[in-house]
């Protein structure tokens, strides 16, 4: 009981801490824009009291009317928020299929294979998001099937957007992935593994698997920080109505909108993080309890 509250009291302190630091983010573009440390203070202050009255931000609409952040800004957050966790999520399944593929094939697939990925991950992040989307209209015009290439109507698309935006993610866990399972194949529960003669396949995924999740999980954050900045590139060549085209227009000069946005999208990483650090460590202990009994 005791380690759970401490755990919940912790948890506090850390997203208080991050709250903080985003509203300074969120203020700088003031002191910059002013040079003025008066300023600056003047709007940290404001800006503590919208955190505490988040209803009084307000929207001014182009007919002159004002209307609440939240109410503008819900449907578009909406839209990001699926398709950044759906990106992950494919990410996170591609590059985990991709791993025991590339852990079970023969060395010269795996050269073979070392040599395109390598060619791939030289290109620029900007590049690959581009073939990526131009690939899924080939396959359209070619097939007809429709991923959703723009939003109509009123309709958002998601699948389109998740499978582009899943690419870099998926070669980023690939390669962290590959690496630490080849650091595990070094350590003697794999050769004991293989001397009881358990096949590759239940080694991957009963041993080596979870045992390098613990690691993977400290990038995905950056993986996930690579999203954001990426999704506006996404919500401008695929016209959605996305969290970073609010941004876009009335974020820049509104330091309470900015800091809201950047809470709205950062408070669901320290959730999924959080979250990921606790299971993930749950199951690495039932592993070693697993080892230690065997």
């Amino acid at each position: 009981m005791n380690r759970r509250r401490n755990r919940t009291v912790e948890a506090c302190k850390e997203i208080s801490v991050i709250i903080c630091v985003i509203l300074l983010i969120s203020c700088i573009p003031v002191l910059i824009q002013t040079q003025s440390f008066a300023y600056f203070f003047r709007s940290i202050g404001i800006g503590i009291y919208y955190l505490f009255q988040p209803h009084k931000v307000l929207i001014p609409l182009s007919n002159g009317d004002e209307v609440p952040f939240f109410a503008v800004v819900y449907n578009g957050y909406l839209n990001s928020i699926i398709i950044i966790f759906g990106a992950l999520a494919v990410a996170i399944i591609v590059s985990i299929l991709l791993t025991y593929l590339f852990h079970i094939v023969s060395p010269p697939f795996k050269k073979a294979f070392s040599g395109v990925f390598f060619i791939v991950e030289s290109m620029p992040d900007v590049l690959i998001v581009i073939l990526n989307i131009q690939f899924f209209i080939w396959i359209f015009k070619t097939t007809g099937i429709s991923l959703g290439i723009y939003e109509f109507g009123g309709e958002t698309i998601y699948l389109l957007p998740i499978l582009a935006l899943s690419s870099i993610p998926a070669m980023y866990l690939f390669k962290y992935m590959t690496a630490s399972i080849d650091e595990e194949k070094n350590k003697k529960y794999y050769l004991f593994s293989q001397s009881r003669g358990f096949g590759e396949s239940y080694i991957f995924f009963i041993h080596l698997f979870r045992n390098t999740l613990l690691t993977l999980i400290q990038y995905y954050k950056t993986i996930f920080l690579y999203m954001i900045s990426s999704l506006l590139i996404f919500e401008i060549l695929l016209r959605l109505n996305g969290i970073m085209s609010f941004v876009r227009v009335y974020g820049i000069g509104d330091f309470r909108i900015m800091m809201w946005i950047l809470i709205m999208l950062y408070i669901p990483l320290y959730i999924f993080i959080r979250t990921g650090e606790f299971i993930v460590s749950k199951w690495t202990l039932e592993e070693a309890g697993d080892q230690i009994a065997g």
